[in-house]
């Protein structure tokens, strides 16, 4: 993880972390489960199979507006651990994806952090926090309900 740390948020998943990694690791699918506000939408650069490298054209709302974006996937350590980099035109952020496996299942910890940001991002990660919460929860237990009801 190149950046500093950043804030967490958790879900309980009653899958394997086998099944969990291979639905996370394929990126262009990320706008499955993501929460509705966010409305992504997102593809690969060039077709195959998950690779550290990898980049996918993404574009999701930030604050009421569509922001278009690129998604590199930096790392993979089947199936621990997933960590993407999402470059719009402003910033540089980080999302690691850690699998832990648990009474039967997977607990999934998804953390960000900032490897670019413009100078207030801090200040704007405060004010906005509670909508952060809102949508990184949303997108996490959209995707815990896609995982096990075999949608994914």
């Amino acid at each position: 993880m190149r950046g500093r740390r950043g804030p967490t948020w958790s879900v309980f998943i009653n899958a394997p972390p086998e099944k969990v990694y291979a639905y996370l690791a394929d990126v262009s699918r990320h706008g499955e489960w993501g929460s509705e506000a966010d409305a992504m939408v997102i593809s690969a650069e060039t077709p195959g199979e998950p690779s550290v490298g990898k980049t996918y054209k993404a574009e999701g709302t930030l604050l009421g507006k569509r922001n278009p974006s690129t998604v590199k996937i930096t790392a993979l350590d089947p199936p621990k651990t997933i960590e993407i980099e999402a470059e719009d035109s402003s910033s540089i952020s980080g999302h690691v994806f850690t699998l832990v496996p648990q009474d039967g299942g997977t607990l999934l910890t998804r953390q960000i952090y900032g490897v670019k940001q413009p100078l207030l991002g801090p200040i704007f990660f405060r004010i906005f926090k509670s909508k952060i919460d809102v949508n990184f929860n949303g997108a996490l237990n959209n995707l815990k309900n896609r995982l096990e009801s075999g949608a994914a």
